[in-house]
């Protein structure tokens, strides 16, 4: 554990690019070598995804290069936690059948996040764009050929085998496992082998949604009542936001999930959003500023989201939409300076107010700092914009509702949205975590990943924690504690509590890290409580953890 003003760990290279090369398969699962002492509690499977390769060799020898962080093909990791302190580890690739297309074509084809071809045609990429960003020519789209890379959810309604999950994956606590990306797909995983089972997209469980293009690749699920809410933006010249919820069916876990579409909300402005927040009252619908231009008709002759945002905007402002859970309305509006986000860290009800914390960027120019050539780049890339953590409060909520109500026919008009408190811009803050239990209530710790800008390193060295009740009383600069080791790159933390724990932060940390000396990877375990290691899990030397986005735990214990 480090201090904020503490000096460079070493003055010499911080090597972390060996997590952007290729990461080989492991379908049979191995044994990890650990170090220090698990918690008996602590059992169960850590799952992680993000990409794992991004180099290709076709046939004919011709090389092929993914471009993008955001773009690196699908692969998805399980790191099995067992009793006695034993931990095994697996990983799939889980979209070769696109592989297969790269290879076959000699290129990145249909459409990408950011991957630039500037030999496309306007014609081609019509209808390849078409093809891919609709996602909606049929309710079950089958095979691998969707990059699907982002978020492992356990539990999705209504996916429940003629076989019950639970019982294959021996933990009583998954019943399924998905994968979630920006688009309308959704891709089901065996949740101990990690073999695709399925790829479809939300039209499956609702004709109505078969034409939406988009949707954020983070859900928001409700821990006490289970319901899965998302957002799907079909483009247009007026752009539609869909607010979804959906829930176990009444007539049980194997049928098709109940489905109701909460709100449509009506606005120029088609956005890219990774995520949103929810309270127990509210859904609320992150309406920040990174806009597709041409309605989103732009992706269709660039084949890309990237180059089909449009320019910041300093005089546009960005919306919270408030959407009742209860009644399914769209109740309030609020707005504020421009901002952009990929992760909401927590959202909740505080009297009549809603409080939301994001990990806030000034804009989306920060998609652009994630070439892989840049990233690859330790002697002179281009470090990446960092996000800070911003607490947003919309207030008297009843009362912009009663107001919204005396004409429906209207939307909401916006009132101001403010801003409590940010972390200074030192404290940089991303991929947070936090405690579950904590999840649509007031908390007050936060995890994430820092770049502490002391090292040789263009990305995240250490990992932050940070306590709100001192950023509230004006303590900034005493309120983030630090783990780091030298040329070590640590992934998002996964918070994992002690069971029947009283205190918010008494439980332990779970991060892939890189070490970069060693160029091999290990599965960190931290005591949250001071951020000093208790256990580590060795990958087999020359076993690379990559750079990956996100992770979840899945305890084997009922808490």
């Amino acid at each position: 554990m480090t201090k904020a003003t503490d000096a460079p760990v070493n003055n010499g290279p911080w090597p972390y690019a060996a997590g952007y090369d290729n990461c080989p398969e492991v379908l049979d699962p191995i044994s990890l070598s650990v170090k220090g002492t698990i918690p008996p509690w602590l059992e169960g499977a850590l799952y992680r995804s993000g990409p794992g390769t991004y180099d290709l060799k076709t046939e004919s020898g011709k090389d092929v290069h993914i471009q993008h962080w955001f773009d690196g093909l699908a692969q998805v990791h399980r790191y099995e936690i067992q009793k006695g302190g034993q931990v095994s580890y697996r990983s799939r690739n889980t979209s070769n059948d696109l592989r297969a297309e790269y290879i076959k074509e000699e290129k990145v084809t249909g459409v990408t996040f950011c991957q630039r071809d500037p030999c496309k045609t306007i014609f081609n990429k019509f209808f390849t764009t078409f093809k891919t960003a609709a996602l909606g020519g049929g309710h079950v789209l089958g095979g691998t050929n969707t990059n699907v890379a982002v978020i492992p959810t356990p539990n999705f309604p209504g996916l429940m085998d003629k076989k019950d999950g639970s019982k294959k994956s021996g933990n009583p606590n998954i019943r399924n496992l998905i994968m979630t990306t920006d688009g309308n797909a959704i891709q089901e995983l065996d949740p101990v082998t990690l073999e695709p089972k399925g790829l479809f997209s939300y039209g499956a469980i609702d004709d109505s949604l078969l034409a939406s293009n988009l949707a954020p690749a983070h859900p928001c699920v409700d821990p006490e009542t289970g319901d899965y809410f998302t957002v799907l933006l079909t483009f247009g010249p007026t752009a539609v936001y869909k607010v979804v919820r959906i829930r176990q069916s009444v007539k049980g876990p194997a049928r098709e999930p109940d489905l109701d579409v909460l709100a449509e909300i009506q606005s120029p402005r088609p956005t890219y959003m990774h995520s949103f927040c929810l309270t127990k009252r509210y859904v609320v619908v992150t309406h920040w500023q990174c806009d597709f231009a041409a309605w989103g008709v732009s992706v269709l002759w660039t084949g890309n989201a990237w180059e089909s945002f449009k320019n910041h905007d300093p005089n546009v402002k960005a919306q919270f939409y408030v959407v009742d859970r209860q009644h399914g309305r769209h109740v309030a509006t609020f707005e504020c300076d421009p901002y952009y986000a990929f992760h909401a860290v927590n959202a909740w009800d505080e009297g009549d107010d809603i409080v939301l914390d994001l990990a806030s960027y000034k804009d989306h120019t920060v998609i652009g700092d994630y070439y892989i050539d840049n990233l690859r780049n330790e002697a002179s890339g281009i470090p990446p914009q960092q996000a800070v953590l911003r607490r947003y409060r919309l207030s008297a909520i009843s009362k912009q509702a009663s107001l919204s109500n005396l004409n429906r026919k209207q939307p909401p008009t916006p009132v101001p949205a403010t801003i409590d408190f940010q972390l200074d811009e030192s404290i940089n803050f991303e991929l947070p975590s936090i405690n579950p239990s904590r999840y649509l209530h007031p908390y007050r710790y936060a995890f994430g990943v820092n770049r502490s800008g002391l090292n040789k390193t263009l990305i995240y060295d250490r990992i932050i924690k940070v306590d709100l009740a001192k950023v509230q009383q004006g303590d900034m600069s005493g309120s983030a504690t630090f783990w780091v080791q030298d040329q070590c790159t640590p992934s998002e933390p996964v918070f994992v509590p002690t069971p029947n724990a009283t205190d918010e932060d008494d439980g332990v940390l779970l991060s892939i890290v890189l070490d970069g000396r060693r160029r091999t990877g290990f599965l960190l375990v931290l005591d949250a409580k001071t951020l000093t290691e208790i256990a580590r899990a060795d990958m087999p030397e020359g076993k690379v953890a990559p750079h990956n986005f996100h992770g979840m735990f899945i305890p084997n214990l009922v808490n």
